[in-house]
């Protein structure tokens, strides 16, 4: 009689372990990089080390690149893709349900339609301004014409309109006003005019202008009042009187007017006097400063020439080698003047600017023995 085998029973817990433990694994694993653990074909190797290889064709090479682009750009080739694929799944079981889509955008007019309505539109507008584009174009000439004529006598009709109304308001304005009719006739008007007597004064009537004559200078006014005084005392005794009682009422409104009278002789003599003393004061002033102006330029023209002189004296005694001797003098004396140019280290026959050549020291000896 033959044995059967009996299989063993596996335990749950075992095996529910060791699948734990694989997942585990396996969740490790992917987490490393494919380039880690997969060993890369021969077409990869030639495209990293290999771009230029002789024996592909231009084709090939395209392809190629093409084929390793779209491999790349491949969701499902990433590193770590599974992983991010379990958590996608896990989170979308979590996340509340979505919004409805929204509807898409109907798609753009193309170029032709929008021509049409731009066509259409025209047409609309021609249509409200009353164009028909049938119409024969001379005859739209011709009513273009008409209206720019019609325009234009409209024009010249308000000009003329214009014209006149300003040609009637001259007209009114220079017409005589028409007496206005009172249903009240006008009283008459009683006659209380008050009349005022003019006073006739003897200087009303045509009088001598000679001796009211306004003369500014002094001088000439005395002339002139004595030459007058010469001619009255030589008329007779009426016509003086008379000619005097006129002069005596013109001076009167004279000077009731604000005006001066030079009719006293004496005052002018007065004023005269002042003139020629102000005149002889001004003279003697003008003469002193006559005189200094013509001495200062006198003693300017002698500097000058001295100093012309002196500096031509100074070429032609270096030219022959003679020395001043006003220096040779000065620097015999028994005490050095420190503000010589010897005393500086100059040279001794050097002379300095004329003019200003400085005192020497036997000035400064005749003065001190003065004074002692």
């Amino acid at each position: 009689m033959a044995t059967t085998a009996t299989a063993p029973t596996r335990d749950p817990a075992l095996v529910a372990s060791i699948e734990q433990r694989n997942n585990t694994f396996s969740t490790l694993l992917r987490l490393i990089p494919q380039q880690y653990y997969v060993a890369a074909t021969e077409e990869e190797l030639d495209s990293r080390w290999m771009k230029n290889k002789k024996r592909k064709t231009g084709d090939e090479i395209k392809e190629h690149k093409r084929r390793v682009k779209q491999d790349k750009l491949d969701p499902s080739n990433l590193p770590g893709a599974d992983v991010e694929m379990v958590e996608e799944a896990s989170t979308s079981s979590a996340l509340p349900p979505a919004l409805p889509a929204l509807s898409a955008l109907p798609p753009a007019a193309s170029i032709t339609d929008l021509r049409d309505r731009m066509r259409a539109k025209l047409d609309g507008y021609k249509r409200a301004r009353g164009i028909d584009d049938n119409e024969d174009p001379q005859s739209r000439d011709a009513l273009e014409a008409a209206r720019r004529q019609r325009r234009g006598e409209i024009r010249d009709k308000r000009r003329k309109e214009r014209k006149e109304e300003r040609k009637k308001a001259r007209v009114e304005v220079t017409a005589k006003t028409a007496k206005t009719q009172l249903l009240v006739p006008n009283l008459p008007k009683p006659d209380d005019s008050i009349s005022f007597p003019s006073v006739a004064l003897p200087s009303a009537t045509k009088r001598s202008g000679a001796p009211l004559k306004k003369l500014s200078n002094p001088s000439q006014a005395l002339a002139h009042l004595e030459k007058h005084n010469a001619k009255l005392a030589s008329l007779p005794e009426e016509k003086r009187r008379e000619i005097e009682e006129k002069e005596r009422w013109a001076k009167a409104e004279e000077r009731a007017a604000g005006g001066k009278v030079a009719d006293q002789v004496k005052v002018l003599k007065n004023a005269v006097k002042r003139e020629e003393k102000r005149k002889g004061k001004s003279g003697k002033e003008w003469v002193e400063r006559k005189k200094t102006v013509d001495k200062s330029t006198a003693m300017a023209i002698k500097k000058r020439n001295d100093n012309i002189n002196s500096r031509l004296d100074a070429r032609r005694n270096k030219r022959l080698g003679i020395k001043d001797k006003t220096k040779a003098a000065a620097g015999k004396g028994g005490k050095k003047d420190h503000k010589s140019r010897g005393d500086r280290g100059d040279k001794g026959d050097k002379k300095g600017r004329p003019g200003f050549e400085g005192k020497s020291g036997t000035d400064k000896k005749k003065r001190a023995a003065q004074r002692a």
